[in-house]
């Protein structure tokens, strides 16, 4: 940790060290002043997950229907560039999918959009992501004609 500190200047040390020693009092001091105003250390934090398995909007089975560096223990993207390529692109999909969700999930409940409107949106951003990945992912080219299928 010396280490880290020895290049910097004095004028920035030493408001670090003092932050640093100083944040048990500061903690102390303060904790009780914010108790009041119904904000303290023991407020919620919403936690969203990105993963396959809530990904549904191209195919139903999570990680199992469509990552194949899956195999061999979780190995097997290392030993196949298509492997890597599939679940590269997969994670593109996947991560843009639930990223709308959680967007759309902080909306005010009282404003909704209209039915059908949210698989527009995750479709036309699909779209999009083929678009520019398939001239880049050449390992795997059947793949963009199936989730175009898919995707509709």
């Amino acid at each position: 940790m010396p280490q880290l500190f020895s290049g910097l200047g004095r004028e920035i040390k030493r408001p670090i060290l003092l932050s640093y020693l100083g944040f048990p009092y500061f903690d102390v001091a303060t904790l009780p002043l914010l108790q009041g105003e119904g904000l303290d250390e023991f407020d919620p934090i919403k936690v969203d997950r990105i993963c396959p398995d809530d990904a549904t909007g191209i195919r139903s089975g999570g990680a199992e229907a469509t990552l194949k560096g899956i195999q061999l223990n979780s190995f097997g993207a290392f030993f196949s560039r298509a492997y890597r390529e599939n679940d590269y692109l997969w994670g593109r999909l996947h991560g843009a999918e639930r990223l709308i969700d959680i967007v759309l999930s902080a909306l005010d409940p009282a404003r909704t959009l209209k039915p059908g409107r949210t698989a527009a949106i995750k479709r036309a951003l699909f779209l999009a992501i083929l678009d520019e990945e398939e001239p880049k992912l050449t390992a795997v080219p059947g793949l963009f004609e199936t989730l175009r299928r898919e995707i509709g």
